[in-house]
């Protein structure tokens, strides 16, 4: 463990072998860093967040601060960054805004430089967010999901698997599974087909995501006709039964 004499570390962090804490970082209470996590200068670590192992945190980045909540009242919160997660300089984390809550970052996710997660957000893993990209509170953005630089994402949106978000794009309602959105107010695009074939999808199963995807977003049906046409006519594999319900759970309704 290498720590710079001039970082301030308080006595009830927990930091594991191989943690390196570069110069003038603050590591607040009860912060747990696991092995092989390299912590940069100027980073501020607030109390009770943990990283996994292997994690690069660059200099500027804040972690675990206050959530941006009009008459905040401090409870105990938390962030928890996922193993092999790379955050570069500047970035903000902010946790719960709820006691005992977490905002929660998944494995070896990458989060560019200034880009910033909102309370009580949760990433899969795999995840990128691109410089200067904004997450509001409570937005869940699942595996392999790609955001594009300087992208505004309204809270409570949910992001699904394989979605790309082109960049400059303003979210406001759930993104797709497996589709490319862009555009202010975001408009579905296509379908993700660069992503998953380097996913490995078989080719049966992204002819199938594409011909839901196309019913869903560009046929006159309304949600429930055009469920009923997936039903009917796409070939049921996992990724369409994933689909279908992700459709059915949307709170915002879904990017067309």
């Amino acid at each position: 463990m290498t720590i710079h004499s001039s970082s301030i570390i308080h006595a009830t962090a927990q930091l594991a072998q191989g943690v390196e804490v570069g110069p003038f970082t603050t590591i607040g209470p009860d912060v747990q860093i696991s092995e092989g996590t390299l912590i940069g200068q100027n980073v501020r670590i607030e109390a009770g967040t943990i990283i996994g192992k292997n994690c690069k945190v660059f200099h500027g980045a804040s972690l675990g601060g206050e959530p941006q909540i009009l008459n905040f009242k401090n409870v105990p919160a938390t962030v928890e960054i996922g193993d092999g997660t790379v955050i570069r300089e500047y970035v903000t984390v902010h946790r719960s805004g709820f006691e005992n809550g977490v905002t929660r970052v998944g494995k070896d996710c990458l989060l560019m430089a200034y880009s910033h997660l909102g309370h009580d957000c949760e990433l899969g893993d795999n995840v990128v967010i691109v410089n200067s990209a904004e997450l509001a509170g409570h937005v869940i953005v699942e595996d392999r999901a790609f955001i594009s630089g300087l992208v505004g994402v309204h809270q409570f949106v949910r992001i699904g698997r394989h979605a790309m978000i082109g960049g400059l794009a303003g979210v406001n309602q759930d993104v797709l599974p497996f589709s490319t959105v862009e555009g202010n107010r975001a408009r579905f695009l296509s379908v993700n087909a660069i992503g998953l074939k380097r996913a490995n999808f078989k080719p049966d199963v992204r002819a199938a995501i594409k011909k839901a995807l196309k019913i869903i977003t560009r046929s006159d049906l309304n949600t429930q006709q055009a469920l009923e046409k997936i039903a009917a006519e796409v070939s049921t594999f996992e990724e369409i039964r994933y689909l279908v319900d992700f459709i059915k759970n949307s709170s915002r309704g879904v990017t067309k």
